[in-house]
């Protein structure tokens, strides 16, 4: 099945299906699908998408349309779940292995919140929900491995998560802020020209070209704003640009928050 068909697919069924960057980031295509948590992708735009990624992956926008995912990194925590909260579950909702585990599916009628973890004995299972989105069949793994549906039922249909997650407590998020700590303000220690090195001179808009790290660039088809702290590139994403925080979190597989953490630091308004 192609992309496109499967997308269809999934739409068919009422879902907001998003093409996904097939390589480690897992990253989605778009610059946001925040406009999909309130429609569907189009036909039209489905067709363009597939044009110009025929090799991306495919997810689904989790928590909006109904469906949540209990994404299972491991194949032993996945067996430790089932052998408790999911026993008598297993086999019962459409279930997808992964390269290293298994995505279990849910049509939630209550409220399903925002994208949270659970832990439980030092494991950890990652509830997909507002927020996020699961990468789904026929989906390849950067690595080659696909994901595979391995129980073909429709997903159960549950008033709230925590049916079966008992026993598992949700992961407490470390503050962003470090305690005593007020009115933050953002430095930015990490500059866009250190990630990607500018080539030849700026043009009239401050543009300078580079070669682009995401896909195999023979000649310079991005562009860098050194001034601006943007970077775009001609071929991946003809008129869309990112700061040095994107650049950052898709380069090392991470997320916004985790890289705007990681390339700047938090200083207290009158500390010296």
């Amino acid at each position: 099945m192609n992309l496109l068909k499967a997308a269809i697919r999934y739409m068919d069924a009422g879902q907001a299906v998003i093409p996904i960057w097939r390589d480690a980031r897992k990253n989605p295509h778009l610059t946001t699908f925040s406009e999909y948590i309130q429609r569907l992708p189009t036909m039209e735009e489905w067709i363009r998408w597939a044009y110009l990624w025929p090799k991306a992956n495919i997810g689904l926008i989790t928590g909006y349309w109904g469906l949540v995912a209990l994404d299972f990194d491991d194949f032993e925590t996945y067996r430790f779940w089932g052998d408790g909260p999911g026993l008598g579950i297993v086999g019962q909702t459409w279930t997808v292995r992964t390269r290293r585990g298994y995505h279990v599916w849910f049509r939630v009628t209550g409220e399903p919140g925002k994208s949270r973890s659970y832990v439980r004995q030092g494991r950890e299972v990652l509830l997909r929900a507002k927020g996020g989105y699961c990468i789904v069949p026929p989906s390849i793994h950067h690595t080659g491995t696909p994901y595979v549906t391995v129980h073909r039922v429709e997903p159960l249909e549950i008033g709230a998560i925590e049916l079966y997650l008992e026993g598992w407590q949700e992961k407490q998020q470390k503050p962003d802020i470090p305690q005593g700590l007020t009115r933050p303000v953002p430095v930015i220690n990490l500059r866009i020209e250190q990630i990607i090195q500018p080539q030849g001179k700026p043009n009239a808009r401050g543009a300078q070209q580079a070669f682009c790290p995401f896909h195999d660039d023979q000649r310079p088809s991005a562009w860098v704003n050194v001034e601006q702290q943007r970077f775009g590139c001609n071929a991946c994403w003809p008129g869309q640009w990112w700061d040095v925080v994107n650049i950052y979190a898709m380069l090392n597989g991470i997320s916004n928050s985790e890289a705007w953490g990681q390339v700047n630091s938090v200083r207290h308004p009158e500390a010296p």
